[in-house]
């Protein structure tokens, strides 16, 4: 670790109040400023960076992600800007020896990830990508409970979920629009989609063989902010049926938007001896606060499973917070708790999988398998 008591952060990509990295990384950061220390910024203008480290009581601006990536008050460069923007500044602060931060996806292809994660593989940095539905607390007692046989073994699993903004309207042209555009890597299929895979992956097991559509309903979407009507072809529906591993099956909806009734999103796990259910009032299982209910066969009133919670309420900062956790101990213990680059190539290439079984209208057999992250 650095000779120095504090990890020292700098911010790709942050703007006052309104960004991902204002609303969670912050947050997150300084709750635990025991171990972090936020140190600069970097936007798409010197003059941005100003105006974001003046707001947010930050000590250096940057002109340029390779600025702050030779800088030598910087220890873990963390990247939170739009998903196209990803593989130059990723590749950029690697080649400088710098830890790495980088939310999901990684890069806007596979291609672009597995790059990136042979860069990172070789050197002794931590690389992590953002996938953080897999450090959820709730979404790890839910493994737990079904590792220590609380359902029996998994007869079969489905989730079901809806999340913006991904539906016949978007809210913010400038913040959505590109949202809606397939080559730009960030849409229905590589965000909500993706992020509750990679968790049910991790509380299911692997998946085998999958088939799947991916569908774009609204090839013309209005904007409220601006009235105009903007073309979109990124996917806004997704279906995907899968063997789990042990052969049981899985099935996974999702769309755009929100539902006409119940809860945006829904998974149910059924066992030999009982079933878990979870729901959360959005599909985005990345920031989702879940309960989660078990039934027994007996019919009696389902329990509610208690988890365990920090003593802050839930937020976006949540499981971000957790992803700094283990990147300090990493970092310190020379560990591998993160979900890290290398993982991130085995989320795209199931992505992939998926596309591709949609393309040829056939059942694939997926070629790899995932990590199930230690405890810290």
């Amino acid at each position: 670790m650095q000779n120095h008591s504090k990890i020292r952060v700098g911010i790709v990509g942050l703007q006052a109040g309104s960004s991902w990295a204002a609303v969670a990384h912050l947050p997150a950061l300084r709750q635990l400023s025991d171990q972090y220390e936020i140190v600069g910024v970097v936007n798409s203008s010197l003059e941005s960076s100003r105006a974001a480290a003046e707001a947010c009581r930050i000590p250096w601006a940057f002109g340029s992600v390779e600025e702050m990536a030779s800088s030598n008050q910087v220890d873990l460069i963390v990247v939170t800007v739009r998903v196209p923007l990803h593989y130059d500044a990723v590749k950029t602060i690697l080649s400088h020896g710098k830890h790495v931060y980088c939310e999901w996806p990684l890069g806007r292809t596979l291609a672009e990830a597995e790059e990136l994660a042979a860069l990172a593989r070789g050197r002794s940095l931590v690389a992590v990508a953002g996938t953080q539905a897999r450090v959820s607390v709730a979404l790890r007692k839910v493994a737990h409970l079904i590792k220590n046989d609380l359902i029996g073994s998994i007869l079969s699993s489905s989730i079901r979920g809806w999340a913006t903004p991904w539906g016949d309207t978007i809210s913010n042209t400038k913040n959505e629009e590109y949202l809606r555009k397939e080559q730009s890597g960030a849409d229905l299929l590589t965000i909500p989609f993706a992020h509750t895979l990679a968790a049910a992956c991790d509380v299911l097991g692997d998946i085998r063989h999958l088939s799947a559509i991916v569908h774009t309903r609204y090839l013309k979407v209005k904007a409220l902010d601006t009235g105009k009507v903007i073309d979109a072809d990124a996917p806004d529906y997704i279906s995907v049926i899968a063997n789990l591993s042990n052969g049981a099956p899985l099935s996974i909806y999702f769309q755009g938007g929100h539902p006409e009734y119940g809860d945006p999103f829904i998974w149910e796990i059924e066992g030999s001896k009982g079933k878990i259910v979870l729901k959360a009032q959005t599909g985005h299982t990345q920031m989702a606060d879940f309960t989660i209910h078990h039934y027994i066969p007996s019919g009696q009133q389902p329990a509610l499973i208690n988890i365990a919670s920090a003593d802050d309420r839930f937020g976006p900062h949540t499981n971000v917070g957790e992803i700094y956790n283990r990147i300090a101990s990493d970092i310190l213990h020379g560990t591998s708790s993160v979900p890290s680059f290398d993982d991130a190539v085995i989320l795209h290439k199931l992505i992939d999988d998926i596309r591709l079984s949609s393309t040829q209208r056939q059942w694939v057999m997926t070629s790899s398998h995932g990590r199930i992250l230690p405890e810290v």
